[in-house]
């Protein structure tokens, strides 16, 4: 493979559902992939939802790719559960930071207080 590894099963990955690439070239990129396909590396969730609001806005794209690109990134942004420890941490951090408010700090004091922290 080529010294950026990612790239080329990235492709390899994007020729199986290519419609305008022969049944020979699709059957190639499957044996390549049987291999490797643990090496294909999983995308920023940032880059995606980028790449998804420029297809939104994008004029020469699709009504239809429009609608699938807005249900996909619907998708991404759901809420996901957090951390309770990395929440505590931010809110303990926020009680010793000198640009945060007085009522702040109450708040954040408070809201630790309920996380029994």
């Amino acid at each position: 493979m080529s010294a950026n590894t990612g790239n080329v099963l990235g492709g390899h990955k994007a020729n199986l559902s290519n419609p305008n690439t022969s049944e020979e070239s699709k059957a190639h990129s499957k044996d390549v992939l049987s291999g490797d396909a643990a090496a294909i590396p999983e995308k920023d969730p940032k880059n995606v939802a980028a790449g998804l609001k420029g297809t939104i806005h994008n004029a020469n794209v699709s009504d239809e790719a429009k609608e699938s690109a807005v249900e996909r990134l619907q998708d991404l942004e759901k809420p996901h559960e957090k951390d309770p420890t990395r929440v505590a941490a931010g809110l303990k951090g926020a009680t010793h930071n000198a640009n945060v408010s007085e009522e702040a700090k109450a708040a954040a004091e408070e809201r630790l207080a309920e996380l029994g922290k």
